[in-house]
Parts: C-alpha cells; sequence; structure tokens
C-alpha cells in the first residue's frame, strides 16, 4: 500500500476506535449537509464522496425504519413552530401582527409570516436528518469497525460507509418531501385563519364526518360550519393554495349554488391561462399585492390583491 495515502490507523499501525467513529460522524454530518444544500459558511469544502445516484428502493431493517420515525417525532406540530414564527416576527416586523396594520397589509402580513414559520420549520427538518447520524453509528459499529481495519484512504472509507448509510437517508429524504408539501400547504392555512382571527373575523375548519363530507375540500368557512352549510349564502368558502401546481384543480372544492368560493394562494406567478381558468370555474382568487399589479392580471376583477380579503369578507 502506497506510503502518501492517507490512512485511518495512526502510525504504529493500531486501530484508534474514537479517531474512525469521529471521521464518520464528520463525514455523514458533511454529506447530509451537502444534501439539503445547506452548507454552513466557515465549513471546509464538501469532499468528491457523494452518492450520484440512488442505488435503488432498498429495504430498510426494522432498526433503520425505527430509526427514521424517532428521528421524524422530534420536529413539533404546526401550531408550535407558528407560535415561534411570531414571537420572531414580534421582534422583527411587529408591525404585521396589529390588527390595524393586518386590515390593509394583509398580504404582506401573509408572506412575512408564512416563510417565516416555513424556514422554522426547515431548521427542525435538519436537525431530524444530523440526528440519525449518532443513532445509526451506534447501531453500525461493527460495520464500520471493520471497514476502519481495511486500511483503506479516508476518501475510500468514505465512500463505504456512505454506500451503508445511503438506503436510510434515502427513505428519510422521501419521506420528509412528503410531509414537506403537506405541511407547507397546512402552514399557510394556518396563517390565513392566524390573521383573520386576529382582524376579528371568525372563521372555522370544516370537521366532522357529515360536515367534511358536504365542504369536501373547503379549508375554512366563515364565519362557521353550521352557517355554510344550512345557510351557504351567508358564508364564505376559503381554499388556501400555497402554490397552484399542475393538480391545482383537483384540490380546490368544487363550487355549488350560492358559494362564494374563495380561492386564496401566494404564489408568486399566475398565468394568464390559469386566471382564465379560476374564472370559468366561478370562484375569486386573491394572490400577493405585486402580483395583482401586473398588466395581464390588473383589469380581471376576478383576480385580487389578498390585501382586499378582509374587506371583501365586509368585515374591515
Amino acid at each position: 500500500m502506497a506510503g502518501n495515502r492517507e490512512q485511518l490507523i495512526n502510525p504504529e499501525g493500531q486501530s484508534d476506535a474514537l479517531d474512525y467513529l469521529n471521521l464518520t460522524r464528520n463525514l455523514l454530518r458533511k454529506f447530509i449537509i451537502s444534501r439539503l444544500n445547506c452548507n454552513p459558511s466557515g465549513e471546509e469544502e464538501i469532499p468528491e464522496y457523494k452518492v450520484l445516484k440512488p442505488f435503488g428502493k432498498e429495504k430498510l431493517s426494522i432498526q433503520d425504519e425505527r430509526v427514521i420515525y424517532q428521528a421524524r417525532q422530534k420536529i413539533p406540530p404546526l401550531q408550535k413552530i407558528l407560535g415561534e414564527a411570531i414571537e420572531d416576527i414580534k421582534k422583527t416586523s411587529p408591525q404585521i401582527l396589529i390588527p390595524e396594520y393586518i386590515k390593509t397589509h394583509f398580504s404582506e402580513c401573509v408572506t412575512t409570516l408564512e416563510p417565516k414559520a416555513f424556514e422554522i420549520y426547515l431548521d427542525y427538518e435538519k436537525g431530524t436528518f444530523l440526528s440519525v447520524i449518532d443513532t445509526w453509528i451506534l447501531q453500525n459499529e461493527s460495520a464500520i469497525k471493520s471497514l476502519s481495519e481495511q486500511g483503506l484512504p479516508s476518501s475510500e472509507f468514505a465512500k463505504e460507509v456512505i454506500k451503508l448509510f445511503y438506503p436510510l437517508v434515502q427513505r428519510l429524504e422521501f419521506r420528509s418531501g412528503q410531509t414537506r408539501k403537506a405541511r407547507g400547504g397546512r402552514t399557510f392555512e394556518l396563517v390565513i385563519g392566524y390573521l383573520l382571527g386576529k382582524i376579528g373575523i371568525p372563521y372555522q375548519k370544516p370537521k366532522g364526518k357529515q360536515q367534511t363530507k358536504i365542504l369536501k375540500r373547503v379549508d375554512l368557512v366563515i364565519p362557521d360550519q353550521v352557517t355554510a352549510i344550512e345557510l351557504p349564502d351567508k358564508a364564505y368558502f376559503l381554499s388556501c393554495k400555497r402554490t397552484l401546481r399542475e393538480r391545482w384543480k383537483q384540490t380546490i372544492p368544487e363550487r355549488k349554488p350560492s358559494w362564494r368560493v374563495f380561492l386564496l394562494t401566494q404564489d408568486e406567478d399566475l398565468p394568464e391561462g390559469k386566471a382564465k381558468e379560476i374564472d370559468q370555474l366561478g370562484m375569486i382568487v386573491y394572490v400577493r399585492d405585486e402580483l395583482k399589479n401586473k398588466d395581464y392580471l390588473a383589469k380581471k376583477p376576478w383576480v385580487r390583491r389578498l390585501s382586499d380579503l378582509p374587506k371583501d369578507l365586509s368585515f374591515s
């Protein structure tokens, strides 16, 4: 073996358990951070031992499934994350929590508070990924030790360790991606509800088997679901969509006679074709204030500013 290659053994040739476990811990941390695209400032450059393509859908051991489950349980409920976002906003942009300001700057309030909540969620998600490292190392110490005793250069050792670790992180990435989409939409809905509550607009999320069947795909009703079901002409039906993706029409409520359905989104774009589809569905869509100001949307009365919502609900 060439003498100039970096070894995982000390000069006397004896394996040092602490060294190879610390090396494993550090390289897996760098590997995860590089995959999350959040390399912190001051970190050394990520070595070239990234997995270039998936190995396939590996069947995980019960131990690895348990590691993933336990890690994911550490992410707090959305209400708690929203609460943390509100506390942060109090320090940086307190005006967006003042009722009178919310009534006239609803768009700014939504697009400030929701991204902050999502940022906090992503921090928790990053912690979830990093938290699996120590548990995984503990469970795979014998396999790591065996690799360390082969006298591999650090780069080769890293590749072999990541091959062992990758199926777990790949599964965690897949499940986190699914959860992230669902949580993103739910967070947007919670932010809308929170801001409406701050300005005294009563609302309710449909609940109950029969009620949710009637109010299918409706996220929030104003003032409450009893009114929405029994006196629908006296209610508003809100569909809250963080973004309007390809299948957006499959996730919105079917507009019934006398239903006033408002589609709320903070998407940064609304193509003209999609705006026309919304009109054909008989709905009004509320978008970021700056998006409504674009020439091709300015004269479409069914496309309105999010900041117009309180006024249109007749509660301003």
